[in-house]
């Protein structure tokens, strides 16, 4: 899809259909629905008595102009009351409007920007926003599809009275890099194996100039990756310990950060076997690692002054014959001994040896991503992203980075009274503890692996799907938090 600029009168402008955006109270008091109701000799006013074409939030009137004027359909979307708009109540519009125009075969889509701008919210933003809806709102998983569908807008013209000093190319990188992570998270198991995984990785390093680094198996042996080759052991899908490395201020080697990924491709719980029910959706048990992989991309495009590791543990959580037992011990690379109560909790053994490794490259920070408990979607629904951390400066930088592009995060307490709870009496921490506090007590475990390197853990098992349709997200993988990670470099970078 080619996204381009035009300016002009949007209804003078060739397209198979236009957007314009109208406010609740406003319909008629000016701009190009005032316009437009001229070219109709008023006739537009008639829809509007009749409850069409109003501003009311979720409302759309679609109208065939008839040679009226340049555009051959007129799509007109509601946006509420002007000073109660938001960047959230815009892309639920856009990405409904994208895929409105899709489904009745238009091909090129024109954007009247200047009608969807508020005080708060500028041209500017509005173009970054039209670009991520054109993208992300229109995505299709369709991979094992016979029959796809044949209906694809080919070019969205961009239109305003004055062109906006926007990047487009910057949010094209964010929103591609949402759909590879969308791709991995939705791709069934049999055809997302650890493998496979790292092959995608080493690919998007070759494309993206970015260095690359696969630890097997044989290596963590050398490392002491006990905690990660426990969970593997059950599996006959070799593990891997993925590493993508983007070097954007080289001359400071401290200037660092590693992005953490849990990268479980399939979790049948192992021995501690989840119901059938629970594992329909556990293909996508790795869109952490896929996030943090979609991100590398994005940041390697934008030529950020940082520098950013990407590693992602990948293996399959399996019920084996050689499948660690609940019981079992493990050790991880720092030495640390873990007792396995429940090999469903998976994710925080990973993620052990991965912060392990990760200072064991000497980072200054460490973000980590994982769908690690159904704890947080108890504690904060199916919207927000749970954020812990050891560092009250890092937390606060992660949770703005998210605010700034609409992916909400909130703090819970990941603090030493807690540690009690997962003390074990045959090994130094066990992996789970009692029932309350679980998000906590998944988080606080991982941190131990952080030692005294600023670190934040991003818990995303509650929105890394959805099963509805809503502004830019469709069924199936959101590829959240890719935003946040890329928003926190450029923030970090500057």
């Amino acid at each position: 899809m080619d996204i381009n600029f035009r300016q002009g009168n949007p209804l003078e402008i060739t397209s198979d259909c236009l957007i314009v955006g109208i406010f609740e109270g406003e319909e008629f008091s000016s701009g190009l629905l005032n316009e437009a109701n001229q070219a109709f000799d008023n006739s537009l006013e008639d829809l509007n008595s009749q409850g069409e074409l109003v501003g009311k939030t979720g409302n759309s009137t679609l109208i065939h102009t008839l040679g009226k004027s340049s555009p051959i359909r007129l799509l007109f979307v509601g946006l509420g009351k002007r000073d109660a708009m938001t960047e959230k109540a815009v892309t639920e519009v856009l990405g409904a409007s994208f895929r409105k125009a899709r489904s009745i075969g238009a091909s090129i889509v024109a954007i009247a920007v200047d009608t969807f701008c508020t005080e708060e919210i500028k041209a500017e933003r509005i173009v970054e926003l039209v670009t991520l809806s054109a993208i992300n709102g229109l995505y299709r998983y369709e991979d094992h599809i016979s029959e796809k569908s044949d209906k694809a807008i080919s070019e969205v013209l961009i239109i305003m009275e004055i062109p906006a000093e926007v990047n487009v190319s910057s949010y094209t990188a964010i929103a591609d890099a949402i759909n590879l992570a969308r791709d991995l998270a939705n791709a069934p198991a049999n055809h997302m194996t650890p493998t496979i995984l790292a092959g995608v990785a080493e690919r998007e390093a070759q494309e993206n100039n970015l260095g690359f680094e696969l630890i097997d198996e044989d290596k963590m042996k050398e490392f002491g990756m006990g905690s990660l080759l426990g969970v593997a052991q059950g599996s006959i899908e070799p593990a891997y310990m993925i590493v993508m490395k983007y070097e954007g201020d080289k001359d400071n080697p401290n200037d660092s950060i590693a992005l953490i990924g849990k990268g479980i491709t399939f979790d049948s719980g192992g021995l501690s076997l989840k119901p059938p029910i629970g594992m329909t959706t556990m293909k996508g048990d790795m869109a952490g690692g896929a996030a943090v992989i979609g991100a590398l991309t994005a940041i390697a495009k934008l030529n950020l002054n940082i520098n950013v590791y990407g590693i992602v543990a990948a293996t399959e959580n399996m019920p084996g014959g050689q499948a660690q037992r609940p019981g079992d011990v493990v050790t991880a690379m720092n030495g640390t001994t873990i007792e396995v109560l429940n090999t469903d909790a998976e994710g925080r053994l990973v993620l052990a040896d991965a912060l392990c490794y990760a200072n064991h490259l000497g980072v200054n920070k460490i973000v980590d991503v994982a769908t690690l408990t159904g704890a947080i979607r108890t504690a904060l629904g199916d919207e927000i992203i749970g954020a812990f951390g050891n560092n009250d400066e890092l937390i606060q930088n992660v949770i703005d980075a998210g605010s700034k592009e609409g992916e909400r995060l909130w703090e819970l307490p990941a603090d030493e009274s807690f540690a009690k709870n997962f003390k074990s009496d045959v090994a130094d921490i066990k992996n789970v503890a009692g029932a309350a506090g679980g998000a906590t007590i998944g988080a606080m475990v991982i941190g131990k692996f952080a030692e005294d390197t600023p670190w934040v853990h991003l818990d995303i098992a509650a929105v890394s799907r959805t099963n509805s349709v809503n502004g830019n997200n469709v069924k199936g993988a959101t590829g959240t938090p890719v935003k946040t990670l890329v928003s926190l470099c450029r923030s970090l970078a500057k």
